[in-house]
C-alpha cells in the first residue's frame, strides 16, 4: 500500500522481516574495544595525576618537603685536636719567657722616671655657706627676692634672708660683699642666681657681709 518504489528493505528474508533491519554480527574484539580504552585513558591519567602532584610544592607528594634530617648526611667525628697532644699549646706561658719575668712585660716597672706626672688640679675654692646673705627686690615684682632665696637656701646657705630694695634705681642685678676675704662667696652666689661676673663688685660700706639686688 505504498506509495513509494519497492526497494530492498521491502524485501523479505524469509520469515516475514524486511531485510533491512537486520545488522552484522558484531566481533568479541568490537566489544571490549571501548573497556580497554577507557581502561588505557584511567590508567594514564592516574599517572599523570602522580606526577603533578610529585612537582607541586606543598602537596603530600613532594618529597622536596621532607624533614631535612632524613637526608642529611651523617656527622663527622670531629678532628682531633693537636693541641691535647701538645702541653706547649695548651699553656703559652710555658714557652713565653716574658710570664717568668714580670719586669720584662712592662718596661716601665724598672724605670719609675717613666711614669708621666699627673698634672695637678687647680684647686676650686670653697665658699663658705654660713655666710649671711640679704636678697633685696629691685625689680617690681613680687615673690621676685623670696625665690631667689630659696634657690639659695636650697643649695645650702644657711643664712638668707629676702626684703625689698630702698636705694637708688639700679638697671642690673648686682651682688655685693663687705670685705676681700668674702670674694669666694659673692662669685658663689653670683653663679647661682644667674648674674655676670663683672656685676660682682666690693663694697666696704655694706651694712652685712653679702647682698643681692635684683634690678632690671
Amino acid at each position: 500500500m505504498s506509495k513509494y518504489p519497492e526497494d530492498e528493505f521491502d524485501r523479505t528474508d524469509g520469515l516475514g522481516l524486511p531485510a533491512g533491519v537486520h545488522r552484522t554480527p558484531r566481533s568479541a574484539w568490537s566489544k571490549t574495544a571501548p573497556f580497554l580504552v577507557v581502561v588505557v585513558l584511567c590508567a594514564a591519567l592516574a599517572v599523570a595525576a602522580v606526577y603533578v602532584l610529585s612537582r607541586t610544592p606543598g602537596s603530600p607528594l613532594d618529597q622536596s618537603s621532607a624533614s631535612p634530617s632524613a637526608s642529611a648526611p651523617a656527622e663527622e667525628p670531629a678532628a682531633e685536636d693537636p693541641a691535647a697532644e701538645d702541653p706547649a699549646a695548651e699553656d703559652p706561658a710555658a714557652e713565653d719567657p716574658a710570664a717568668e719575668d714580670p719586669a720584662a712585660e712592662d718596661p716601665a716597672a724598672e724605670d719609675p722616671a717613666a711614669d708621666p706626672e699627673t698634672p695637678a688640679e687647680p684647686e676650686v675654692p670653697v665658699a663658705d655657706t654660713s655666710v649671711a646673705v640679704r636678697v633685696l627686690n629691685a625689680t617690681g615684682r613680687s615673690g621676685a627676692a623670696a625665690g631667689a632665696a630659696d634657690t639659695l637656701s636650697g643649695a645650702g646657705w644657711s643664712d638668707v634672708s629676702a626684703d625689698n630694695y630702698t636705694g637708688d634705681r639700679l638697671n642690673a642685678s648686682v651682688v655685693w660683699y663687705q670685705s676681700e676675704d668674702l670674694a669666694d662667696e659673692a662669685q658663689a652666689v653670683a653663679d647661682l642666681l644667674g648674674i655676670p661676673a663683672s656685676q660682682v663688685t666690693l663694697v666696704p660700706e655694706l651694712r652685712g657681709p653679702l647682698s643681692v639686688i635684683l634690678a632690671g
